[in-house]
């Protein structure tokens, strides 16, 4: 995932740059958000390697990270309570024989698998991607 951001201050090899707010930069929806609380702007300052001090002061900048983390997350999410739906469902229908208790055991599956996937994929996402400036952004 891109984001842009503003170098603030210069270390030996590091920057500290502050990355916009995700949901100024991309909208409105916060689906970003979404795995993680509402954090305040200073979480959104971080230090990154510059070895090239190719970057300063006032710069802004496109940084890069990798969000397999995060994707996995998503996929726990989602996948957890579709598949759960699918087995209360079968387990239900192959147990008792019938379809109307059947669509209500698919109903337990999905809001069991939920409450499952919640906690799992919030420890998937919870490190934080490591971050390389990649480009100047054009003003």
């Amino acid at each position: 995932m891109r984001q842009r951001g503003i170098v603030l201050e210069r270390e030996d090899d590091y920057v500290v740059v502050q990355i916009q707010d995700p949901t100024r930069t991309c909208g409105t929806c916060n689906g970003c958000m979404r795995l993680t609380p509402q954090r305040p702007p200073e979480d959104y300052v971080v230090r990154i390697d510059d070895v090239g001090r190719n970057y300063v002061v006032g710069d802004e900048v496109i940084i890069e990270g990798q969000m397999g983390d995060l994707v996995k997350a998503v996929m726990v999410l989602y996948g957890v309570p579709f598949v759960s739906l699918f087995v209360g469902y079968g387990l239900t229908r192959i147990v008792l024989g019938s379809d109307p208790l059947a669509g209500l055991g698919a109903v337990g599956g999905l809001l069991a698998g939920a409450l499952i996937a919640r906690p799992l994929a919030r420890r998937l996402s919870e490190s934080d991607p490591e971050l390389k400036i990649v480009a100047r952004a054009c003003s």
